[in-house]
């Protein structure tokens, strides 16, 4: 069976070359070989950065190839205002790693909305702490719901653009946002987002309503 992520990492293209977007596939489908992820990534845009002596003259230090998540983090490294320690401090997270899949799906879905996270080193500092939390034991998916507001606020776009569906119109219809604090964003979140804003219209309610209220 084929991953979900997987298949969104296939579907997406790869704006630095074919090579990258084969590895990124195959390393979430579970296949690994170093000497072809090598190959694949050469003929892409970090054959120049190899040139350059931007990276090592192979892609990972060691005998085995790191998860996908440094691999998607090449993406990143391909822009000279992001540096080589970025690349140095991904691998300091060996429990980050084991999530991988979930903050490359984030990163995947941020990228179809808005093409510019690609080349902004403000996605990639954000993943960097999403790493971090991770690493520290928080749980994997308040990990990512907190990655997708901050990205979302680096890149100068409301977090709006990532609610469920249906929430965005009951929030059109009540003309009121619940307070920041309280914005989650996921499909299993619906009952909070709910209930969020049924409290919050419940106190926003205005002197009219609560005193006709009130005489009946």
């Amino acid at each position: 069976m084929v991953p979900r992520h997987g298949l969104i990492s296939f579907a997406l293209p790869s704006p630095w070359g074919w090579g990258h977007g084969l590895v990124l596939r195959r390393r979430l489908l579970g296949e690994e070989d170093l000497r072809l992820d090598v190959l694949f990534l050469r003929r892409g845009i970090l054959e120049g950065m190899v040139r350059r002596g931007a990276l090592p003259t192979t892609p990972w230090p060691g005998a085995l190839a790191p998860p996908a998540i440094t691999l998607f983090h090449f993406q990143w490294l391909s822009q000279e205002r992001v540096r080589i320690r970025y690349w140095e401090e991904i691998r300091l997270f060996p429990r980050a790693r084991e999530q991988a899949p979930l903050v490359l799906e984030i990163c995947h879905a941020l990228t179809a909305l808005l093409p510019r996270a690609w080349w902004d080193p403000a996605l990639f500092r954000c993943a960097l702490r999403a790493l971090r939390r991770l690493e520290a034991g928080d749980p994997p998916q308040e990990v990512a719901l907190f990655f997708r507001l901050e990205a979302l606020e680096a890149l100068g776009h409301s977090p709006l653009l990532l609610l469920p569906q249906g929430v965005m119109e009951k929030i059109r219809q009540s003309q009121e946002l619940a307070p920041p604090e309280k914005i989650i964003l996921s499909e299993v979140t619906g009952k909070i987002w709910r209930e969020t804003l049924e409290t919050h219209s419940k106190e926003r309610r205005s002197p009219w309503e609560s005193s006709q209220k009130g005489d009946q």
